[in-house]
């Protein structure tokens, strides 16, 4: 018997999202990140600037809590995008040099 497709509207609590975000591996995160860059394109920065002001708005301790979460993602992944650039390129160079490497060898030695 062939199972058919299952459709259905869910609505999702910020404390699920965070979880089930929490509960991914790495490479789901990424998946999720590229996800919501796909879907948001260049609204995502006007939705930040929302959120920013949202937390603003706030004195209580979600306002804490949601200022240090947001704070800790965007500083940190800063330096972070600019390490693995880094790590791109010295990766790449690595490679070269192995190429240039086997390529001498191979005039040397004739094969």
């Amino acid at each position: 018997m062939n199972a058919l497709p299952v459709f259905t509207n869910v609505t999702l609590t910020p404390e699920q999202v965070a979880s089930a975000f929490w509960n991914m591996g790495s490479d789901e995160q990424v998946r999720f990140f590229a996800e919501l860059d796909r879907q948001a394109g260049v609204m995502l920065c006007l939705q930040m600037a929302a959120v920013v002001h949202e937390m603003a708005l706030l004195d209580t301790e979600t306002q804490v809590h949601a200022i240090n979460g947001f704070r800790t993602m965007l500083m940190h992944a800063a330096d972070y995008a600019a390490t693995a650039n880094e790590y791109r390129a010295l990766r790449a160079h690595s490679e070269i040099d192995a190429m240039v490497r086997s390529a001498k060898r191979s005039v040397t030695h004739g094969y």
